[in-house]
């Protein structure tokens, strides 16, 4: 049975433990803010972001090219970060449409230090013997190499149909996600790599975001 000392080191311990996370999730300043609209306006944000390509396994790959015709085994394009490099993302797609993003454009969620996980439909490549459609989005984890047992869930996953044209004139579904996660959950995963996990409907398709990587973006968030 527990004794009154150690329910009172628990409990101790407990609101240790709240506050250093309150202590976490300070929200993101305006001179943050600025120079992340800055950095994206700029196209000078590679060091508040982690980009990697998530595609099948070689030996599915490999299957689906002799089998030809539409596979759904194309590729993905993955950006990582944290809330700078995801306003720095936005400014810059903003930019590129002749719009301008501004600190009034400001959401709470963009405001709350979190873990931003991008994933974009690669175009179908042309010129091989099957046409390779990325598969439908379903979920995205962020998942330890090291200890795979160790899974980050989303706190929040939007997706968006996308549709490619092909040269005969036909529509290819394919699908783009905004995955969003707790900058804690992610921090406490096992050192060292993390694969980005990408569920689809045709199987897992990953990527890897490097120990370096991870500890540039997330050690002190930016």
């Amino acid at each position: 049975m527990a004794t009154r000392h150690n329910i009172a080191t628990l409990s101790i311990l407990s609101v240790l433990l709240a506050i250093s996370r309150v202590a976490s999730a300070q929200s993101v300043s305006e001179s943050e803010v600025l120079a992340a609209i800055q950095a994206g306006e700029n196209k000078k944000m590679e060091a508040l972001v982690s980009t990697c390509v998530a595609g099948p396994g070689f030996g599915e790959d490999f299957a689906a090219g002799l089998a030809g015709g539409l596979q759904h085994n194309g590729s993905y394009s993955v950006t990582v970060s944290t809330n700078a490099g995801r306003i720095a993302y936005m400014a810059a797609s903003a930019k590129r449409l002749y719009k301008k993003f501004t600190p009034d454009n400001m959401t709470d969620e963009l405001r709350t230090p979190s873990v931003f996980v991008n994933v974009e439909p690669n175009k179908p490549p042309r010129g091989r013997n099957e046409v390779s459609v990325p598969a439908p989005i379903q979920h995205v984890v962020l998942k330890s190499k090291a200890k795979p047992e160790a899974v980050a869930q989303p706190t929040k996953l939007d997706t968006e149909q996308v549709a490619f044209s092909n040269l005969l004139g036909a529509t290819l579904d394919a699908s783009r996600a905004v995955a969003i996660f707790d900058l804690v959950a992610v921090r406490e995963l096992p050192a060292g790599d993390v694969d980005v996990v990408i569920v689809t409907a045709a199987g897992e398709r990953r990527c890897k975001i490097g120990g370096k990587d991870r500890a540039r973006l997330f050690t002190e968030a930016r």
